[in-house]
């Protein structure tokens, strides 16, 4: 287990906690430390930005999609060979699932896991309302839950000098009795760009390493890195249980994994699942590549911003002719979100069409607002490449986050695979997923730790299909 470990989280969104997170991991690395980044709930750009101040994969702890067990047991397994685990936060502190619970919020994370909170405070525009807002925010998990929450110090956030810091500090350790730790000025040259699905992917930033060499030198002169670590240390854990899973295939299968700057979106501990269960992963660029890998057995076509790239994808006739034969000569494919819409026939962006891969027959546009956000839960219908094999449907938790959508199509027979139902929301539900051949495409993501059986029953279609000996 790591040898200190802290949730840091917000009063809000908008305090600048990524920005401080990298910053913060950035510059434990640079003291030589092995730091292990999360991020709370379905989110896959912020751990890109963790991955590159840390060097190691960002692991996502969502309390919604992953069984309680089984986030802990990835938490820990994730943590065993760290220095310290920094656990970034989601929205403010007890945002999660439903306005009336904490339930999926980083309070709930920090309650699971026993990491104490570092709580971030944009402290503009305050003094001693700082101390009012601070104890509000340690007393209500009390009230709200039943459970204490453990606030083991805070961090500021928007300080304009030394000075302001200093008397900050004061007021919050006289009034609230907790340590603050350090702060960081506002600057312009910390800031993080933002589009319509959140910040622009961390490849995508060119002076990404300037910024944070900036931040991690700013926390390092700012803030007691020292007293911040030895009041998060944890103490030793019993060994956890792992998860029962599928049996792993007897040989591995090739899987064919779009992987570049329009498809980007994975949950690391998905890929890994499909690993252990005998999944050989073979990256490859819809954008650059002429033909798909050889020697498939499946494809996984994950989300990105396909709607960001189409010009390129769109002019690669070569692999988008390569990719519709194999999948309607039967090759398996998993597709979500970005994936899935790279499966149709065009997209229009911006009143231009774009041809695609022509397996769906659907045309996608883009909107000017969110056409599902959110968590959600989907039946999946026995038949498809996550169900094959199954009897009856099964359950899968994920969540959608998009702002394209999909035209309907006049084919009566043409009917959807998922059941799909808002948790948020009872008695709202709607149809989902699609599939030609061995083809499945929707826009929900899922982390396949939620349901362990639906990969290996991916993988296990992939093994069958091989085994027939029609492999291109």
């Amino acid at each position: 287990m790591a040898k200190s470990a802290f949730v840091l989280a917000a009063t809000q969104s908008g305090c600048g906690k990524t920005t401080f997170a990298i910053g913060l991991m950035a510059a434990l690395r640079r003291q030589g430390l092995l730091v292990q980044p999360y991020k709370v709930g379905p989110d896959y750009i912020d751990p890109m930005y963790h991955r590159a101040a840390c060097g190691r994969a960002s692991r996502n702890l969502d309390a919604f999609m992953l069984p309680e067990e089984t986030l802990r047991y990835l938490y820990a397994r994730s943590a065993a060979a760290a220095d310290v685990a920094v656990v970034e936060g989601v929205m403010g502190l007890y945002d999660g699932l439903r306005p009336d619970s904490i339930e999926a919020s980083s309070a709930h994370i920090s309650q699971l896991l026993g990491a104490p909170v570092r709580l971030l405070v944009n402290a503009r525009g305050m003094s001693l309302s700082l101390a009012a807002l601070i104890n509000g925010f340690c007393a209500f998990a009390q009230q709200k839950s039943g459970r204490p929450l453990q606030v083991a110090g805070v961090l500021l956030n928007n300080i304009k000098s030394k000075m302001s810091f200093q008397y900050a500090k004061n007021i919050i350790e006289r009034e609230c009795g907790l340590p603050v730790f350090g702060w960081l000025p506002s600057r312009p040259e910390f800031a993080l760009s933002e589009r319509h699905l959140g910040l622009y992917c961390s490849g995508e930033v060119s002076d990404l390493q300037q910024k944070m060499d900036l931040l991690a030198a700013e926390i390092t002169a700012n803030c007691d890195l020292p007293a911040l670590l030895a009041a998060t240390e944890c103490a030793a854990q019993p060994p956890l249980t792992a998860p029962a899973l599928p049996e792993p295939l007897a040989a591995p299968v090739r899987i064919g994994l779009a992987q570049d700057a329009a498809f980007n979106f994975y949950y690391q501990d998905s890929l890994d699942l499909l690993v252990e269960l005998g999944a050989e992963l073979v990256p490859f660029s819809p954008l650059k590549d002429t033909q798909l890998p050889p020697d498939l057995a499946g494809l996984f076509l994950g989300g990105g911003y396909p709607e960001l790239h189409l010009p390129e994808l769109a002019a690669n006739q070569s692999l988008l002719a390569d990719l519709r034969s194999r999948l309607l000569a039967g090759l398996p494919c998993y597709a979500e979100c970005g994936g899935f819409i790279y499966l149709g026939r065009s997209m229009t962006m911006q009143g231009e069409r774009y041809p695609l891969a022509d397996v769906f027959p659907f045309d996608f546009a883009m909107t000017d607002s969110l056409q599902h956000f959110g968590y959600m839960q989907a039946e999946i219908a026995p038949g498809t490449p996550l169900t094959y094999g199954e009897s009856q449907p099964l359950a899968v938790r994920g969540h959608e986050f998009h702002y394209t959508q999909r035209q309907e199509v006049a084919e009566p027979d043409w009917s959807a695979c998922y059941q799909v139902h808002k948790p948020t929301a009872p008695g709202r539900s709607w149809q989902e997923g699609w599939q030609v051949q061995n083809t499945l495409g929707a826009y929900p993501h899922f982390n396949f730790w939620a349901q362990p059986q639906a990969a290996k029953n991916f993988l296990q279609l992939a093994a069958d299909w091989q085994r027939q000996g029609v492999m291109m």
